[in-house]
């Protein structure tokens, strides 16, 4: 499989990331190893039964990270959206006729689970304070705070916080907010709570170097995407908490903000979503903000 020219088409006209490249890379690898052992060259002989019997081997992995057997269901789906571009773009730029086999495959064998995943307000609880190294509490911290997805989180230097007075009109507090490149190659702004600050002075305040990355590894260098979630597992694992995938710290983040009576559009722009449907499946509602907001409604409707 030669899906460099796809890589190259989402990477400069699609503006993709480069963490979303690397993915893409890797699924495309794992697949074309795949095919390569079940001895199948060409890629117009790829058909349900290829696609079907390749799932059942995701289904089958052992995975003794998590002591259970199979690849997660978003996992599953993640690598299969993968496979289902690549063929349309083959489909769209290349000479042969192809069809994509994933186009009609039903979608309960692929589809991935959009169900909102905030970690537990307890775990929570026992994972911030518990962390005793200042980098990783103020790293997770910022998670929480921030809603930034990990590869966003990396770029972050440690000037690109600016703390300022915001006073008149009513208003006398202190913002600190920075701006960070997300998908799509588009600038948005982030701000942070003064608790979270607090951290983050106290961690700034450790550092002996001139580096200008915020979040560096123990090598001096800038924490990679996988260091990082190493760091989560490895608390997790010393802190008796089950595993948590720093993605769902985003979560926990819309989560909070949402039952915290931001508006929904605000959030929208504050997660960097294209789209408002998509801001929607990070969010889960409590019984506390339904309650509320019913019987506000009921007493409007008495009025």
């Amino acid at each position: 499989m030669d899906f460099e020219p796809f890589l190259r088409h989402y990477s400069t006209n699609m503006q993709c990331s480069t963490q979303t490249i690397r993915s893409y890379r890797n699924d495309l690898k794992l697949f074309s190893a795949y095919l390569e052992k079940h001895s199948v060259r060409e890629l117009c002989q790829v058909d349900h039964a290829v696609i079907t019997k390749y799932i059942e081997q995701m289904q089958a992995i052992e995975n003794p990270r998590y002591g259970r057997t199979g690849l997660a269901d978003a996992t599953i789906g993640r690598r299969l959206s993968s496979l289902s571009s690549y063929f349309e773009f083959t489909r769209a730029t290349g000479d042969i006729k192809l069809r994509n086999p994933l186009k009609d495959l039903p979608q309960n064998r692929w589809k991935k689970n959009k169900e909102p995943k905030p970690v537990d307000s307890q775990v929570l609880e026992v994972l911030i304070p518990g962390i005793s190294n200042t980098r990783d509490q103020t790293l997770f911290a910022m998670f929480l705070a921030t809603g930034l997805r990990i590869s966003e989180m990396r770029q972050l230097n440690r000037d690109t916080i600016a703390v300022t007075a915001v006073t008149g009109d009513g208003e006398n507090r202190v913002e600190s907010k920075g701006k960070v490149l997300g998908k799509g190659g588009k600038v948005r702004t982030f701000f942070v709570d003064e608790d979270t600050m607090e951290l983050y002075f106290k961690y700034v305040a450790t550092r002996t170097d001139n580096l200008p990355a915020l979040f560096l590894s123990q090598r001096k260098q800038r924490m990679s995407v996988r260091a990082i979630q190493y760091t989560l597992q490895a608390w997790c694992k010393k802190l008796g908490i089950p595993h948590i995938n720093v993605h769902r710290l985003r979560h926990s983040f819309a989560t909070r903000m949402i039952n915290g009576d931001i508006a929904a559009m605000v959030l929208r722009e504050l997660m960097g979503h294209e789209s408002f449907t998509t801001t929607l499946r990070y969010v889960k509602i409590n019984e506390k903000k339904l309650a509320r907001g019913y019987f506000s409604a009921m007493e409007y409707h008495k009025q």
